[in-house]
């Protein structure tokens, strides 16, 4: 059982992820399936990969958006949950930090995340596999190193 003090981490021996535009693309480099997390989706994404807990999370999105404590408690829970099930993310030890900001803006319209999985490249990339460690390849002098 998750407790709110848990920290979550990305499992970046199974996950490869990016937020781009406010959007979580997660790449489960074992199976195939790749993962949508759009809006608010994207920002707990990158809360998660920051090494927050789920009180430090809900704080965060009770500061930005106009919701109920529990309501957003329990949609935190749930998307949290089948992260966890499908082995994206991981409890970490500890939070490395939390970064509530105090809103002096009104608070944004909530929308509940949700995580949409993909299916269809499963077969494509169980062929041809990415690399556990493609995150590592970077750019030298104008090529792949």
């Amino acid at each position: 059982m998750l407790n709110r003090s848990d920290c979550l981490e990305p499992n970046l021996r199974r996950a490869a992820a990016e937020v781009i535009d406010g959007e979580a693309i997660i790449i489960d480099l074992e199976s195939g399936v790749y993962y949508s997390m759009p809006g608010i989706g994207g920002e707990i994404w990158t809360m998660i990969a920051a090494r927050r807990s789920i009180d430090s999370m809900l704080e965060e999105i009770l500061a930005t958006y106009d919701v109920a404590a529990d309501r957003a408690l329990g949609h935190l829970e749930e998307v949290v949950g089948r992260l966890l099930a499908e082995g994206l993310v991981q409890v970490s030890g500890t939070e490395d930090s939390a970064r509530v900001v105090a809103r002096d803006a009104p608070r944004r319209p909530y929308t509940p995340p949700k995580l949409d999985a993909y299916r269809d490249m499963e077969d494509l990339l169980a062929l041809d596999p990415p690399a556990p460690g493609m995150n590592q390849i970077f750019w030298n002098d104008g090529g792949l190193r």
